[in-house]
């Protein structure tokens, strides 16, 4: 292994320590496919324009969650949005000069002027303690509100956007926020353009196959078939025409692995960083980069 992929394994290892017998899904399996309940929850948001943290009840198939969204930057109708969602476990209202998370290295701490409205999105569990993200987790059926509840929440603010400008709405995320970026493509392909960075559709893989798998609980691990059939949503995903997607991987990631997610893209141009999950998350310029390029112009 190299150094980008030792980094990933080391980092499960210790989450590992630190969840210990609050492997994920250790209470049940039992939950909808991800893609029908993504479609089927419902969030209402008021104007993206307004700052300040709101919060928004989502409702979903499997029980009303709590997620939150924060328009950082709005310079008016004339620029396009991007609208982000955090990795997991992250915090991304933390903007404190020790705050460490994916959005603040994107459009936080940079001295660019970033010509780009900004949404930021929180999903449920992440605006509490890690414990109670772990807790929750004990439950597939929470996971899958979870990313159903943010899925829904892209959905809603890309229509308030969508009202208050022409330019181009674009949803970005890293890893957790890819997926979900992804899965709203895949359920509604009502953006002008996805930026999925450290992410694909082959969701279940990430539990059952990659270094992750260590984190989930043997119970768990002894159905891969179900969670592959209830996380995985690559057919819906290809079977979405519209050239409107713009990926980014990397080469020696273990835990969104490469090889497993590169099939998602197929037809697509992809973006391969020669880094890891987690180096590659810390890539923030590169990232940056990344989204700025793939607006439509």
């Amino acid at each position: 292994m190299n150094r980008h992929e030792l980094v990933d394994v080391g980092t499960v290892r210790l989450s590992r320590l630190l969840v210990r017998e609050g492997k994920l899904f250790g209470r049940s399996v039992d939950a909808p496919p991800l893609v029908d309940a993504a479609t089927d929850a419902e969030a209402t948001v008021d104007d993206v324009a307004v700052a300040g943290r709101h919060e928004v009840a989502v409702d979903t198939p499997v029980g009303s969650f709590e997620a939150a969204y924060m328009p950082w930057q709005w310079l008016g109708p004339d620029y396009p949005t991007v609208v982000y969602h955090h990795g997991s476990g992250e915090r991304p209202f933390d903007f404190g000069r020790f705050g460490s998370n994916s959005f603040r290295g994107l459009f936080v701490a940079t001295d660019d002027d970033l010509p780009v409205n900004v949404v930021a999105v929180r999903a449920p569990f992440h605006g509490g303690s890690a414990a109670e993200y772990v807790r929750a987790m004990g439950d597939l059926s929470s996971f899958v509100g979870m990313v159903a509840a943010s899925t829904a929440l892209f959905e809603a603010i890309t229509q308030r956007a969508q009202e208050r400008t022409d330019r181009p709405v674009v949803l970005a995320g890293t890893s957790l926020g890819g997926f979900a970026a992804n899965l709203h493509r895949a359920c509604f392909d009502t953006a002008d353009r996805y930026v999925p960075l450290l992410a694909g559709a082959a969701f279940g893989d990430l539990f059952v196959h990659s270094a992750y798998r260590h984190l989930v609980a043997d119970a768990a691990l002894g159905q891969p078939s179900a969670l592959r059939e209830r996380l995985d949503f690559g057919t819906a995903f290809r079977d979405v025409a519209a050239d409107d997607c713009s990926p980014l991987l990397a080469r020696h990631d273990r835990i969104v692995e490469y090889d497993r997610q590169r099939p998602s893209y197929a037809g697509m141009t992809l973006t391969v960083i020669d880094k890891g999950h987690v180096t590659g998350a810390l890539a923030s310029d590169a990232l940056r980069t990344h989204v700025l390029n793939a607006l439509p112009s």
